[in-house]
């Protein structure tokens, strides 16, 4: 008779799951959200190489659910291949303090669609509520409508 071996998944998916765990959603304090400014900007260099150069600034908030993290807010950001600064509106996925996915409203192509990851995590992170705040914040900081 076998035996069952059981591998960790490669997205965290069972930290994610709590392993049992009752989990909350409990948003980020200021010192949490500024400790992910490193792996978010190392993690931004590691899936756009060729396109930025560095993070120039950021506003936003966020919520953590086990180990998971999802974040939202704009970023200024210097380009590799153009001059000026450029203002982003995101949203990023973090596992592990390790950015798994990010998304901008404004980009035409993105990895993963930034519509869909609102459906894919309100269950957890409540993202229609963040979403609303995201457009105030955008709104306060540019002015102006959302994309």
């Amino acid at each position: 008779m076998g035996k069952i071996v059981q591998f960790p998944s490669q997205d965290g998916d069972n930290e994610r799951k709590g392993e049992g765990k009752e989990l909350k959603t409990e948003r980020l304090s200021q010192e949490e959200f500024m400790a992910l400014l490193e792996p978010f900007r190392d993690g931004l260099r590691r899936l756009y190489p060729t396109q930025v150069k560095d993070i120039l600034g950021i506003a936003g908030f966020g919520k953590r659910y086990g180990n998971e993290v999802l974040i939202m807010g704009l970023l200024l950001w210097e380009s590799l291949k153009q001059s000026q600064p450029i203002m982003s509106t995101f949203l990023a996925v973090f596992i592990k303090d390790r950015l798994e996915k990010v998304s901008f409203l404004e980009a035409k192509n993105n990895y993963w669609d930034w519509k869909l990851m609102l459906e894919t995590y309100q269950s957890r992170f409540n993202t229609k509520e963040m979403f609303e705040e995201l457009q105030n914040l955008r709104e306060q900081v540019l002015g102006g409508n959302p994309p």
